[in-house]
């Protein structure tokens, strides 16, 4: 059976039979304008539930990608990677093997809820992570802590 669910980092994951497609919903490509580059973990790399599989290059900053599951990287969609301007909701970002699903994942109508918020709007998930404390970012140290 197929399940669906979203996350506050505008990231659909698509759920069926142990494996997850990890998406960029419509609102995150708006959000962050025209996406020039992209960068993924690599196939077999682990991922984790609230931290970064990777990043975008977008017209209004560099946005974190972060992961609502726990799994294995099973597949790099390769075409989003040499074209990251064509990338649309349509395109999986990555395939992974579940270990875990989330636990503080949103239905279709709960996603559409919160992007009616001004965080949503207005707060890439960086700035929200520093701003609930969850995330605290030493630049100058590139160094990450939670």
């Amino acid at each position: 059976m197929k399940k669906e669910f979203y996350t506050y980092d505008n990231i659909r994951a698509s759920v069926e039979n142990g494996a997850a497609l990890l998406f960029l919903t419509d609102f995150g490509i708006s959000k962050y304008g025209k996406i020039s580059f992209i960068n993924l973990c690599d196939e077999g790399d682990e991922i984790h539930a609230g931290a970064p599989f990777g990043d975008c290059e977008a017209a209004k900053g560099v946005f974190d990608l972060i992961s609502p599951v726990d799994g294995r990287v099973i597949e790099v969609n390769d075409a989003v990677l040499a074209e990251p301007d064509s990338l649309t909701a349509n395109d999986f970002l990555i395939k992974t093997a579940l270990t875990a699903e989330a636990d503080n994942a949103l239905s279709y109508d709960e996603y559409e809820s919160y992007i009616k918020t001004a965080p949503a709007r207005f707060q890439s998930p960086r700035e929200r992570s520093v701003a609930d404390g969850s995330l605290i970012t030493d630049c100058a140290n590139n160094n990450t802590e939670n």
